[in-house]
């Protein structure tokens, strides 16, 4: 908890106290990232299986507390694997450490093959400036829409009047990919860089497969936005499957007792 709270204070989010630690952190699994030659927690993820919770009881879930799910929303309980709360410590910045932890949600995967969606809160900090917010909140709004409309945020951001211009841009681009460029030039011009896991949530799967469906200001976590993230595995790129999922598949198959 308290490598945690300092992982995000050092980016202008955090919850203030000394410690990050709820209740969900009771029931929720947590995926631990060790360096064993410093003897260190390097990073982690916090995972909700809400796929195997009896009832698939939505009201157990921390994006409950950020976002109204609709009714369209019962199959991504029923198949589905809430991320959050993912941080790595600032020495380790640079250092592949998010790429090892992804790599440890593929092995869970490769163990759980039902689980067929990981979806979350994925924060923006309010240290951004607010133009850079703008443009980020539009293009993955507009670009990974969510057609099924499974959540409203409960206190959606607004992007301001005076930021329409500054994203009008986007909105012209024929595009995902091509207005991605054309955004990262604006963030470039503002000093900002495209925060990773946006990046790589976008990246993950091929056209559909990855959804925005609301962003939300969390007023208990340093103000920052939450952005709902849905990632259909079944849109996941070869690439990217083989990556982070096939190799534990085999891995896994390949300690199996032969059967004589």
């Amino acid at each position: 908890g308290r490598l945690r709270e300092m992982t995000f204070r050092a980016v202008g989010e955090g919850t203030g106290r000394r410690k990050d630690t709820d209740h969900y952190d009771r029931y929720y699994r947590h995926l631990i990232l060790w360096d064993d030659d410093d003897l260190e927690i390097v990073g982690a993820y916090r995972l909700g299986e809400i796929w195997k919770w009896p009832g698939h009881d939505s009201a157990l879930l921390y994006s409950n507390s950020l976002f109204d799910y609709a009714d369209t929303a019962a199959p991504l309980f029923a198949g589905g694997l809430e991320l959050g709360r993912s941080f790595v410590q600032p020495q380790y910045w640079g250092k592949r450490s998010l790429d090892y932890l992804w790599q440890g949600i593929g092995a869970y995967l490769a163990r759980h093959p039902d689980v067929r969606f990981l979806f979350g809160p994925v924060s923006l900090s309010q240290n951004l400036p607010k133009k850079a917010r703008d443009l980020l909140v539009s293009h993955y709004g507009d670009y990974y829409p969510d057609p099924q409309n499974l959540a409203t945020a409960k206190k959606p951001y607004v992007v301001d009047v005076g930021s329409t211009a500054l994203c009008a841009g986007q909105q012209d681009t024929e595009n995902a990919a091509a207005a991605f460029v054309d955004m990262r030039a604006q963030l470039d011009f503002l000093g900002v860089k495209i925060p990773t896991l946006y990046k790589q949530y976008a990246e993950v799967c091929l056209p559909g497969g990855t959804r925005f469906c609301g962003f939300n200001i969390d007023e208990n976590f340093g103000h920052c936005v939450d952005g709902l993230v849905v990632v259909d595995l079944d849109q996941l790129k070869p690439k990217k499957r083989e990556r982070y999922i096939t190799q534990h598949e085999m891995s896994q198959h390949a300690e199996k007792p032969s059967e004589n």
